[in-house]
């Protein structure tokens, strides 16, 4: 319900009593927490805001924090987040699914119960309706969150087959967007969900080490080992495919079993070690500045936490935490009283909400403010691969690592040419193959089948081939010889293509994989109105968010930008409109800041 364009309609603090309220609801909807454990989420000190969605959804968060809960269907429904689940990940019943099926999951698929790994002991009782959230194995930080389709005796009855988890949020939506959109873990990437290197190496170790012992005879030291050995096995292969039991169990890494709370240990003590590199007084002063340099005066009056929301946030740099708990002002208001103090700010209570309704834009501080990047450099904000993909010299406050996009074409096989790729082909209906593959899958079905001639030039035509790549008008059939190169041509035609896109972040590498051709991005400056503006469209071609590339453009050229959805039925993307003739501008800029190579941008002036 987060995939579609929402907007914020309104924010507002909490009340002391209706924040209590809401701590209760939260206990009586999650029984299994205490309230020591609530206490993590939301501390009875800190105050709460209430944030309304587009689409009647409530959202719950701490005052300049992350969304929490949310509400998708009115009173009693409360959900936690994916932010909320990455500190309690046992806030939901979980479901494991495949780390390769996690991708389709982030492009907002609902889980099918075939692809369900079930534990050994069989999968617990649920109800349809029943909330559950989605981890893959090893990974114990769930990525989605949903509600059952079916209850365990329906989904029995039909053979587990059919639509098992309804898909309300995910990581990387746009509910998740509205928080500060740091990973969880180093297993969370934008195109899927991997298990985490601790994991990895956990289970490595325990692999090793049960070897190692087995292999010096010590009967009483072998046996433990073969105990240990066992137990990694259970965490590494006790899931197992809904729809068959097969050997391939254990591709998909290890479980979030006795291993899930030690991870989640490690994984909180890595966030806050990360967090504690962060001058994170210095990163909050610096977002005040950016988000009122891109705030306009036809935006004010404006709340204080409309415009964390709205401003700072989008201000901050790809990949860093705003944490104001972490600060010594511990609250927006103490944060934006400040400001006011120095005079940068005018505030005003309105409704019993302070608001910003004036700012001071010839003051010093606004004036010399040298940008996020200059501030997160002083601040020694950024970590590992974020610190050293930054750069000094880029003027915007957010955008890509040094390096440009990668772009390599691949090939999916339709079911009826999935035998010629052997058995793993006809087991994995998903797989991805470069054409260098192909051409040995090919050469090597050819080999198996008897139908490759001595010199390897000709391939004969068996039934399968004949009948899916030549049509019956042809004249070539079953038994003919065809060259093996015009083959391979007829074969790569046949096959699905896909395109898999690499582009270097802050963050890390942002893999996606999509069909067909790569869009590319069309910018082109026009009038309007009786106004020149630039449009650009198309950025999602790219994994980028269009609502946060107009944030990235309005800082970087001081100007004003829109977005709208394009027209047309099947149309998903959306065009960025920014006041200016500055078709050129931006592309130079794309180029420079995210590696998006010229020739896969049509830059165009029309209209004047």
């Amino acid at each position: 319900m987060f995939k579609k364009n929402i907007s914020v309609s309104s924010t507002h603090q909490l009340s002391g009593k209706d924040g209590k309220e809401l701590r209760k609801s939260v206990l009586k909807a999650f029984p299994a927490i205490s309230e020591e454990q609530l206490g993590l989420l939301l501390p009875g000190k800190s105050g709460l805001v209430q944030t309304k969605l587009s689409n009647r959804c409530v959202v719950y968060s701490q005052e300049g924090g992350n969304p929490l809960f949310f509400d998708p269907d009115g009173p009693g429904g409360l959900l936690p987040t994916v932010y909320a689940l990455a500190v309690l990940p046992q806030l939901l019943p979980q479901l494991h699914t495949w780390s390769e099926v996690s991708g389709k999951v982030l492009g907002g698929a609902d889980l099918f119960l075939q692809g369900v790994l079930v534990p050994q002991g069989g999968l617990p009782d649920f109800l349809a309706g029943s909330p559950r959230s989605l981890c893959v194995p090893g990974n114990p930080i769930p990525f989605a969150v949903g509600k059952m389709a079916v209850s365990k005796a329906e989904a029995v009855r039909e053979g587990m087959k059919g639509r098992g988890l309804t898909l309300l949020h995910t990581y990387g939506d746009l509910l998740w967007q509205l928080g500060d959109k740091a990973p969880p873990n180093d297993g969370f990437t934008a195109a899927r969900i991997y298990p985490t290197q601790a994991a990895i190496a956990a289970a490595e170790a325990a692999a090793a080490a049960a070897d190692s012992e087995a292999g010096e005879g010590g009967s009483g030291d072998a046996a433990g080992a073969a105990g240990g050995a066992a137990e990694a096995a259970e965490q590494l292969g006790g899931l197992q495919l809904a729809a068959a039991g097969s050997s391939a169990d254990a591709e998909g890494g290890g479980a979030a079993g006795a291993e899930g709370s030690e991870a989640a240990g490690a994984a909180a003590e890595a966030a806050a070690g990360a967090g504690s590199a962060v001058d994170m007084d210095s990163l909050l002063e610096a977002a005040v500045l950016a988000g009122l340099q891109a705030l306009k005066n036809a935006d004010l009056p404006i709340q204080g936490g409309d415009f964390y929301t709205k401003f700072m946030v989008p201000a901050k740099p790809e990949g860093v935490m705003l944490d104001i708990k972490a600060s010594k002002y511990k609250k927006l208001s103490k944060l934006l009283d400040n400001f006011e103090k120095d005079k940068v700010i005018t505030q005003k209570v309105v409704r019993k909400q302070d608001c910003i309704t004036a700012v001071n834009r010839s003051h010093p501080a606004y004036t010399g403010f040298a940008g996020m990047q200059a501030a997160g450099a002083a601040a020694g904000a950024g970590t590992g691969s974020a610190a050293g993909s930054s750069s000094g010299g880029r003027s915007s406050g957010s955008g890509g690592g040094s390096g440009k996009v990668q772009i390599t074409y691949c090939f999916r096989a339709p079911s009826s040419l999935r035998t010629v790729f052997g058995e793993a082909g006809a087991r994995d209906k998903d797989r991805l193959y470069s054409e260098a593959e192909v051409a040995e899958a090919l050469a090597a079905y050819a080999a198996a089948q008897g139908l490759a001639s001595s010199d390897g030039r000709t391939i004969k035509l068996d039934r399968l081939l004949a009948g899916s790549l030549f049509n019956k008008k042809e004249p070539e059939n079953e038994g003919s010889d065809v060259p093996a190169a015009a083959l391979r041509k007829r074969l790569l035609d046949k096959l699905q293509l896909h395109h898999r896109l690499v582009r270097p972040s802050q963050q890390g590498d942002v893999e996606v994989v999509r069909k067909g051709q790569v869009k590319p991005i069309v910018i082109s400056g026009e009038r309007r109105f009786g106004r020149n503006i630039t449009a650009v469209s198309h950025v999602e071609s790219f994994a980028l968010s269009a609502d946060e590339m107009a944030g990235v453009l309005q800082r970087k050229f001081q100007t004003s930008c829109s977005v709208s959805k394009l027209p047309g039925k099947d149309e998903k993307d959306c065009e960025i409109m920014m006041q200016g003739d500055l078709h050129k501008q931006v592309a130079a800029f794309l180029a420079e800041q995210f590696g998006i190579p010229l020739a896969l941008m049509e830059v165009k002036s029309k209209g004047k």
